[in-house]
């Protein structure tokens, strides 16, 4: 019999879970089906009710048992390095310029506000002229948006696939990138825009040019001859015309897809985001793991979904999705205080049900991208809930991915005000946040609890607007003074709690804030705890690496 325990709860739910290895049971791996019942015993009673398939017995036997059957089930395994990870993602366009002469005809000030159409300037030498200030803030890994050639500010609307846009760069350019930024100990992760070309890509042009004597005529949907933007006569992503999808059916379409990524995988790629995977069919995303994992079994592949990713995420397809639902629980929970902290326990645990563990370690988890307002816009420019939301998505399981400037305070309305240029200028910067964010990722990195341990909600206080969370090992062969509590006071009040942890060490352990170096001490089986107006504490074993040196 495994014991199971509590994972989370919903308004209408309580999750819970256990693991099964080789060692319960005979050889699991071994067996082509496990069968299971549930032993449930209500509080007060001695014996246990059996729960199975067609009801519940007091006697096991006499409960038809569920069965699960690995036939057809794959293997659901990540990359390992993903949830030690800190990601940076960065519009190329509005990073950094180093290298002006590939600048384009008209560029605009890099001070300038953003448009749908202007051009900054920004390419991969600017990266690699910055890459130490990445190197300085804690990342390990960056998202770059498409870096290949395309005539927009934004590459969504490839011309060429096999081609560095000439105002980035060229290849040598990125390989030399690429082998700075592994040498700091960060990884690349591209943009893969496979749903969709532009309309300058050679092929499309080509069948508008030949219509149905193209070789290529089958590589879209085309729904009337010739070709025309208007009416559109073809399909595209969103209906716009610069943007004509690809038929995914077509075994050409899929060869030039696959060789494409081999090739750069040969590159040092370390990863793809792959763009609106929602609508490219499950079979052409099995296909493209396949090749991808063949070059690089270690390389993270993660889509862009915004809702429930699970069809994705059954190991034949994505390592894991953007984790847009968990922003915007931070976002209603912090920046727009819409919901209480029960509302945002129970969709944080509705997250976690939907996602097999290794999964949910390496989800994307995001505060904001180059298609949302920025995180600190949205919360009306107040920095402290920008702080505490870093504070949270720092010490949470999964892969925190910083979009480029949050850490200094850039603000922007939704695309194309999201997508301002980088202040380097230090007097534009807010040098305090900027210290808050190297002091989360430090604390982050240097806590092997926060990057790889279980977490369980040990309050959600709708009164007080206080949440908190351990952070433990998930082996039972760890050590409990590796134990995280993190506590959030969601509030412009103080407040003060009263933490109950269920450990045993918990009572005998004296606690330090990373965050500040203060000691608190259990009580009578309680860890007070006192909180100013939107505070976050991060209480660890004393003695655990800490932030405290590094600013708030």
């Amino acid at each position: 019999m495994l014991p199971m325990r509590a994972i989370g709860q919903s308004r209408l739910y309580r999750y819970w879970e256990a693991h099964l290895d080789g060692h319960c049971g005979g050889d699991a791996s071994a067996r082509e089906e496990e069968r299971y019942r549930f032993a449930v015993r209500a509080q007060g009673t001695s014996a246990p009710l059996f729960v199975g398939a067609d009801g519940a017995g007091e006697e096991p036997a006499a409960v038809r048992p569920w069965v699960f059957s690995r036939a057809g089930v794959s293997l659901v395994e990540v990359p390992a390095w993903v949830s030690r990870s800190v990601f940076y993602q960065i519009f190329p366009e509005r990073f950094a310029n180093g290298d002006p002469s590939n600048d384009p005809p008209v560029t605009v000030p890099w001070d300038a506000r953003p448009t749908t159409s202007n051009f900054f300037g920004g390419d991969l030498q600017g990266v690699i002229d910055r890459s130490g200030y990445l190197a300085d803030l804690g990342i390990t890994a960056v998202w770059f948006n498409p870096i290949f050639d395309s005539v927009s500010n934004h590459k969504y609307d490839t011309r060429d696939y096999r081609r560095i846009d000439p105002h980035f760069g060229d290849l040598s350019t990125f390989r030399r990138m690429v082998e700075v930024l592994h040498g700091l100990g960060i990884r690349v992760v591209l943009d893969g825009v496979f749903n969709h070309t532009g309309d300058e890509f050679w092929a499309f042009q080509d069948l508008v040019q030949r219509g149905t004597d193209s070789p290529y005529y089958d590589w879209y949907d085309i729904w009337r001859w010739p070709v025309t933007r208007k009416p559109l006569s073809y399909r595209a992503w969103a209906g716009y015309p610069d943007m004509p999808k690809l038929n995914h059916d077509n075994p050409e379409v899929q060869q030039y897809v696959f060789d494409t990524v081999r090739s750069w995988m040969q590159h040092g790629v370390d990863g793809w985001r792959l763009d609106v995977a929602n609508e490219v069919p499950h079979a052409f995303w099995r296909e493209f793991r396949k090749v991808v994992k063949n070059a690089n079994p270690d390389a993270y592949l993660v889509g862009e979904i915004w809702q429930n990713g699970e069809p994705w995420l059954r190991g034949d397809e994505f390592d894991a999705v953007m984790n847009y639902r968990f922003r915007d629980a931070v976002l209603q929970f912090v920046a727009l205080r819409r919901i209480p902290p029960t509302e945002f326990d129970a969709r944080l645990s509705q997250i976690r049900a939907d996602y097999p563990g290794p999964i949910f370690y390496a989800l994307l988890n995001l505060l904001g991208s180059h298609d949302t307002e920025r995180f600190l816009t949205a919360a009306g420019g107040d920095v402290r809930r920008l702080k505490l939301a870093a504070l949270f998505q720092m010490t949470y399981p999964g892969a925190p991915i910083v979009y480029y400037g949050d850490e200094v305070g850039l603000q922007g309305r939704r695309d194309p005000d999201s997508r301002r240029s980088f202040p380097w200028d230090p007097e534009r910067q807010d040098q305090d946040l900027l210290a808050w964010y190297r002091t989360l990722i430090a604390l982050r990195r240097s806590n092997p609890v926060l990057l790889g341990g279980d977490v369980r909600t040990i309050l959600a206080d709708d009164m007080t607007g206080v949440y908190a969370y351990v952070r433990e090992p998930s082996s039972a062969g760890n050590a409990e003074p590796s134990l995280a509590i993190v506590v959030l006071n969601n509030s412009d009040a103080p407040a003060s709690v009263g933490l109950v942890s269920p450990h045993a060490t918990f009572e005998k352990t004296a606690w330090q804030d990373a965050l500040t170096g203060e000691s608190f001490a259990p009580v009578n089986g309680k860890l007070e705890v006192e909180l100013a107006p939107m505070q976050g504490r991060v209480l660890m074993p004393a003695g655990a690496p800490c932030g405290c040196e590094g600013g708030r």
